[in-house]
């Protein structure tokens, strides 16, 4: 058995006649007919029955069409991943903040380095990224938190501060002058993002060291977007514990407030590098790792 006969098997299955499916490969149909009937004769068993009106598939056919296709799938996964034309591509996950943050500084200093090396971007949540890596569907990460992950190495590349970040109104600007606790914050209306997200994971630890559980926090929206959750906080839907750095703009020019935590131990987190150490990386990806492991000045 071998990927070629897996192939038109997959195809008559498909397309339920000979002619057709010989066809569609570029083949002649004695070509089909032959692979078919020596594959039949190496599995000892019927993958189909003929008839002058159709072509019908056996049960034991059905269940080698599905094994056949994942075969075939992951064959092609690996061709993908090893193909001449991915030496000259590196598949980046990221976070949220990562990508709008610190991505832009990487990429610049790549592209000066490696003009010929194509970047694909995948965005999710640090958790979801992390398994990306994990299962080596990414080259490497970018993340705001670190996981448990047997597969999985991180280093930090910059340390991130959390604000309470909130509209600019009368009511909050009186708060902030009374420098508030973060017992009193926790009280506030709340924008989350989704469980999985390194901005979710931060803002749970602070509340929970005034002993406050998510499910405890006034919580009016969950949104899976970093660009919502400040769209939000300026209308006035609500507050957040948020990411100093993704909101310096708007506190510049004065579209939201932000309130220090200055006695929160959670305040600061890192944001990481992830890759899979079980991976032996492409050159061309491990000088993209090193440039992000080398450039924490420039990120800052």
């Amino acid at each position: 058995m071998d990927f070629k006969q897996l192939e038109i098997f997959v195809a008559l299955v498909q397309n339920e006649s000979f002619s057709i499916a010989a066809k569609e490969l570029g083949i002649s149909q004695p070509t089909v007919s032959l692979q078919i009937k020596q594959l039949e004769e190496e599995l000892d068993t019927a993958l189909f029955i003929r008839s002058t009106r159709e072509l019908k598939v056996t049960e034991a056919g059905t269940l080698l069409y599905k094994e056949a296709k994942n075969l075939l799938t992951k064959r092609d996964r690996v061709m993908e991943k090893f193909g001449e034309k991915n030496q000259n591509k590196i598949v980046v996950g990221v976070s949220k903040i990562p990508a709008s943050h610190i991505l832009p500084q990487v990429l610049l200093q790549y592209r000066k380095d490696f003009p010929n090396i194509a970047v694909v971007i995948k965005e999710t949540n640090s958790v979801q990224t992390i398994k990306k890596v994990s299962d080596y569907i990414v080259d490497l990460g970018i993340v705001g938190m670190k996981k448990d992950d047997e597969n999985c190495d991180f280093a930090p590349i910059f340390e991130d501060e959390f604000v309470f970040i909130c509209p600019n109104n009368d009511y909050y600007r009186r708060l902030k002058e009374s420098k508030p606790s973060i017992r009193a914050l926790v009280k506030e209306p709340m924008i989350s993002r989704e469980e999985g997200s390194g901005i979710r994971n931060k803002m749970d630890a602070i509340a929970n060291e005034v002993g406050v559980t998510h499910d405890q926090l006034d919580v009016v929206l969950t949104v899976n977007d970093d660009m919502l959750v400040k769209k939000m906080v300026s209308e006035g839907v609500g507050t957040s514990f948020f990411s100093k750095i993704a909101v310096e703009e708007m506190i510049k020019d004065g579209t939201i407030l932000s309130i220090p935590l200055t006695e929160s131990k959670e305040r600061y987190r890192n944001l990481y590098a992830c890759w899979n150490k079980k991976v032996t990386l492409p050159v061309h990806v491990r000088s993209f790792l090193d440039l992000i492991l080398n450039c924490k000045e420039e990120i800052k």
